[in-house]
C-alpha cells in the first residue's frame, strides 16, 4: 500500500428540529459547519489541515423555487471553512444533483492520490425546514455572510443538459413529473393495476421507515406500515400520479453531512487510528440521455452501468455487498437497484431513505456515505455500497467502500459508459407530431389531492415519441387515467405552440 493511497478518516452528520425561537434557527451553512466539525472530531483533527473543500450545492442555490429570502453566504465553501478554522487552497461549490456527493468524494480521492492535496473535506447542509417555518411565521432572519478568498462556483450544470426546451414547453420542470412517467411505464410494463403498483411501492419502501425511526440523524423518526403509504387520505394525498405523499422524498429538513479524506501517509504521520480508515474500493459515474431518447422509459441504462462498473472496479459482485444505501427519492429508483443487485429481501438503506430520513436537497447521498462508512467500521472487512442519483435517473454515481484495501485502479471507465449510453437504441423524437398515436406513459397532475391536468408521452406509427397535453381532460377522464383505466389508449395529436395537443381517440 502506497502512502499516497486515499482513505476516508472522518464522518459527521447533524440534524436540527425546528426551534420554537426561530431567531436561533440554523442556516444551510450552519448545518454544513456542524457536520464538518463532527467529521473532524471523528478523526481527531482540526480544520487547519484541510487544503481542499468541496461543497454540495444547496437547494436554495439550485432553483428559484427554493430561493432563500434571508440571504446566504457569498462564498458557501469559504463560509464552511470559517466555521472550522480552515484556509483551504481549493474551495469548490459543485453543480446540482444527488450524485454530486459521491462524485466529489471520487474527485477528492483522485487529487489526494496525485499528491495535489493532503486533506480534503466534502460537506453539505440544508435548512429548508427552518427557512419555511420562518417564512410562515413572518420571522425575519439574516443569513447573509461575506468571506474573502478564492473559490470556484461550478454553476448549476455541467455536461449535457438533462432537460430540453420541448420539455419546458410542456411545463415539465418538476422532478416528480419525470419520475411519474418512469413509474407509470414501470407499472404498465409489469402488468400491474394502479392499486397493485401502489401496494408494491409501499411494501418496497416501508422497511426504510423502520430504519429512519431508529436513526438519531433522521428528520422524521416514524415507522409506516405499507397500508399507510399506499392508501390515499387527507394526510397522504395524491401528488403527481401515481405518487402519494408518503412515497416521495421530503425536502423540509435541517440536516448536514461531511466526510474527511486524506492519504495513508498523512494519516500515519498524524496518528489517525487505523480503525477509522475506510477505502474507496470502486467508483463509477455516468449521465443518461434525455427522457424521450432512452430505449426504455421505465429504467435508466446509466444506473445499470454505474452499478456494474463500480462493482467491476472493486473486483466484487452483488453477493459481496454487505451494506447498501440506495437513493430513494421515488420507488422506481429503489426497485431498479434492488432488481439489479438482487436485494429485494435485503435492506436498501442505512439512513432510512429520502421519504422518511429526509431528503436534504442534493446532499442526501453524503448521509448515505457516512452511514456506509460507519457500517464498514463496525464490521471490518465488509463491503458497503452508496448510490447517488440526480435529475430523473439522469446523473448516476456509485461508490464501494471497505476497511480492506484493494490494489489497482478503483475508477470505472467513464468514456466507455458514456459511449454505451449515447448509442442506446431509441425510437427518436417527433418534432411536430400529427395524426394517430398511442399513449406510452403519462402523468396526472393534482392540486390539493384533486386531478387538474395530464401530460402524455405518446408514440406515432413510426414509434417516434412526443410529449403532449391532454385536451379532453374533464375530471372523470383524469380520474380514469390516474386509475390506470386508459393504459395504452389511442390518441389524436397535433403540434402546438408551445405545447403539443392530444385527445383520446
Amino acid at each position: 500500500m502506497e502512502d499516497t493511497t486515499p482513505i476516508l478518516i472522518g464522518i459527521g452528520q447533524a440534524v436540527e428540529a425546528v426551534p420554537e425561537n426561530l431567531t436561533t434557527a440554523a442556516s444551510h451553512v450552519d448545518m454544513a459547519g456542524r457536520a464538518a466539525t463532527a467529521s473532524l472530531g471523528d478523526a481527531g483533527l482540526d480544520g487547519q489541515h484541510i487544503d481542499w473543500i468541496g461543497c454540495v450545492r444547496t437547494f436554495s442555490d439550485s432553483s428559484p423555487a427554493y430561493m432563500c429570502p434571508f440571504g446566504g453566504p457569498d462564498k458557501f465553501p469559504r463560509a464552511v471553512a470559517a466555521r472550522i478554522g480552515a484556509s483551504p487552497t481549493h474551495a469548490i461549490y459543485d453543480t446540482i444533483g444527488g450524485q454530486s456527493p459521491q462524485t466529489l468524494v471520487a474527485e477528492a480521492a483522485r487529487a489526494l492520490a496525485a499528491g495535489d492535496v493532503k486533506f480534503a473535506l466534502v460537506v453539505g447542509g440544508e435548512a429548508l425546514a427552518n427557512m419555511r417555518a420562518a417564512q410562515r411565521s413572518g420571522t425575519t432572519l439574516d443569513w447573509s455572510e461575506t468571506h474573502e478568498g478564492q473559490w470556484t462556483d461550478r454553476g448549476l450544470f455541467s455536461g449535457p443538459m438533462i432537460v430540453s426546451q420541448t420539455e419546458l414547453a410542456h411545463g415539465l420542470m418538476d422532478a416528480m413529473a419525470y419520475y411519474g412517467f418512469i413509474e407509470t411505464a414501470r407499472r404498465i410494463g409489469a402488468g400491474r393495476t394502479v392499486p397493485q403498483h401502489r401496494s408494491f411501492m409501499a411494501k418496497l419502501i416501508a422497511p426504510m421507515s423502520d430504519v429512519a425511526a431508529q436513526n438519531p440523524y433522521a428528520m422524521f423518526q416514524q415507522s409506516f406500515a405499507p397500508e399507510d403509504i399506499a392508501t390515499p387520505s387527507t394526510a397522504n394525498r395524491n401528488l403527481i400520479s401515481p405518487f402519494l405523499k408518503n412515497m416521495v422524498a421530503k425536502d423540509g429538513v435541517n440536516q448536514g453531512a461531511a466526510v474527511l479524506l486524506t492519504t495513508v501517509g498523512s494519516a500515519k504521520s498524524l496518528g489517525v487510528p487505523q480503525e477509522k480508515w475506510v477505502f474507496l474500493r470502486g467508483h463509477a459515474q455516468a449521465q443518461e440521455n434525455l427522457m424521450l431518447d432512452r430505449t426504455d422509459l421505465s429504467r435508466s441504462l446509466a444506473m445499470d452501468l454505474v452499478i456494474t462498473g463500480a462493482l467491476e472496479a472493486a473486483n466484487a459482485s452483488p453477493l459481496d455487498i454487505d451494506h447498501a444505501d440506495i437513493y430513494s427519492c421515488f420507488p422506481c429508483v429503489v426497485d431498479q437497484a434492488a432488481t439489479q443487485l438482487d436485494r429485494k429481501d435485503k435492506p436498501m438503506t442505512l439512513t432510512g431513505g429520502l421519504p422518511f430520513f429526509g431528503g436534504p436537497g442534493n446532499n442526501y447521498t453524503l448521509h448515505g456515505i457516512c452511514e456506509v462508512i460507519a457500517a464498514c467500521r463496525r464490521a471490518p472487512g465488509s463491503l458497503g455500497l452508496a448510490h447517488g442519483n440526480g435529475g430523473w435517473m439522469s446523473k448516476q454515481a456509485v461508490g464501494l467502500y471497505s476497511t480492506d484495501w484493494k490494489a489497482g485502479d478503483v475508477f470505472a471507465d467513464e468514456a466507455a459508459m458514456a459511449k454505451v449510453i449515447a448509442g442506446q437504441p431509441s425510437p427518436g423524437q417527433s418534432p411536430s407530431p400529427s395524426g394517430n398515436a398511442v399513449m406510452e406513459t403519462y402523468i396526472v397532475q393534482h392540486k390539493r389531492g384533486e386531478a387538474i391536468g395530464a401530460v402524455v408521452i405518446g408514440q406515432m406509427v413510426d414509434q417516434s415519441r412526443f410529449y403532449a397535453k391532454l385536451q379532453d381532460a374533464d375530471t372523470d377522464i383524469l380520474n380514469a387515467l390516474a386509475a390506470g383505466e386508459l393504459d395504452g389508449a389511442s390518441l389524436k395529436v397535433e403540434p402546438g405552440l408551445p405545447a403539443n395537443k392530444a385527445w383520446l381517440a
